[in-house]
């Protein structure tokens, strides 16, 4: 048990930590480090660790109806339109205000969203207890919310220099953050809907001997097919529009290279390695692992941008967002005494 602890901690780490990694990659321009992102993250790391852990999984996805393959990739693809605004939101508003946002979303998306698709709902009980989460779920992104306003309000008090057209332009900047942060929120419910309709390939390599945590791996490459498909268009488009693709051979090059290696393994690793810790975990998996998962890795998300010091002179907004944060976290002991029932 103490291992499946263990392999929980990696993966809120690896799940907490990816967002960090989405800043400061320069010389690179987003477009530059994004196109590579998504051929090194999102296309080849899913098919290379499919690769490692299931014999022969093409043949599993080949064998699998092209219509349940066009509907998980077509998630993919509505997924990875979600995370481009989820990168360039933690440009503009941080990754500690940007990821609190995003979760709260997705997660109230993700608990209702496949009910009415399914048409299969929960006990009464269970079901009020999952309305009850939200509600403290919503109280928890609201107060995070109202964080990010203090912050902004008080950037622009701050700085007595700025005009009036550039406290404008700070304004803007934050507002246009703060609409691409709940954008991705709602489209990040779209990767477990297409997991779970990728499952074909899946079962039928269970079916051929291959353990569940490894052939689980083959849902992602469907998924992050279309994924990829959403991301490299739109980052190759911007690359060639701004002629940022010079940006590859600028003097210090090499360490953004390296940056774009360590997130996309660290963005995958987060799914792959929590996958394990559930298994590992048996029965507290769905429970104590779900709620660790999501509650851990916005914790350390948190520390990630307070040491990047994304909150540094805003003491008071600060401690709204911690509380914020504290509330989100709190809602996930509600989520899952819900889904117990």
């Amino acid at each position: 048990m103490v291992g499946a602890f263990t392999v929980l901690l990696l993966a809120c780490f690896f799940q907490g930590s990816f967002g960090i990694c989405f800043k400061k990659y320069q010389p690179f321009s987003w477009e530059a480090f994004w196109t590579l992102f998504s051929i090194v993250g999102v296309l080849l790391i899913p098919h290379i660790w499919a690769f490692i852990e299931v014999p022969n999984y093409m043949s599993y996805i080949m064998n699998t109806p092209i219509d349940k393959i066009f509907f998980g990739a077509l998630m993919g693809f509505f997924w990875g339109i979600s995370s481009i605004a989820y990168s360039k939101a933690i440009d503009m508003i941080g990754v500690s205000l940007v990821t609190g946002i995003n979760l709260g979303l997705s997660l109230l998306l993700e608990s209702f969203v496949p009910m009415f698709i399914l048409g299969k709902f929960p006990s009464t009980k269970a079901l009020i207890m999952l309305i009850l989460s939200m509600a403290v779920l919503m109280g928890g992104v609201l107060v995070l919310s109202k964080a990010g306003f203090m912050k902004n309000d008080g950037d622009e008090e701050s700085d007595e220099e700025t005009t009036e057209s550039g406290a404008a332009k700070k304004n803007s900047k934050f507002m246009v953050g703060f609409l691409l942060a709940l954008a991705s929120g709602a489209g990040s419910a779209a990767i477990n809907i297409g997991a779970s309709a990728s499952n074909y390939p899946v079962q039928l390599a269970i079916d051929s001997g291959v353990s569940p945590v490894s052939a689980s791996l083959l849902s992602w490459v469907i998924v992050f097919a279309g994924g990829f498909l959403a991301n490299f268009v739109y980052a190759i488009i911007v690359l060639v529009k701004n002629k940022t693709y010079t940006d590859y051979t600028k003097p210090g090059a090499g360490k953004a290279y390296f940056k774009v290696l360590v997130t996309s393994f660290v963005w995958f690793a987060a799914l792959a390695v929590y996958g394990k810790a559930t298994h590992l975990l048996g029965d507290l998996g769905p429970i104590v692992g779900w709620v660790g998962f999501n509650g851990l890795a916005l914790i350390i998300a948190n520390m990630w941008g307070f040491r990047d010091g994304e909150w540094k002179g805003f003491p008071k907004a600060q401690r709204i967002a911690i509380i914020g944060n504290a509330i989100i976290v709190i809602s996930l002991v509600f989520v899952a005494l819900a889904n117990s029932l």
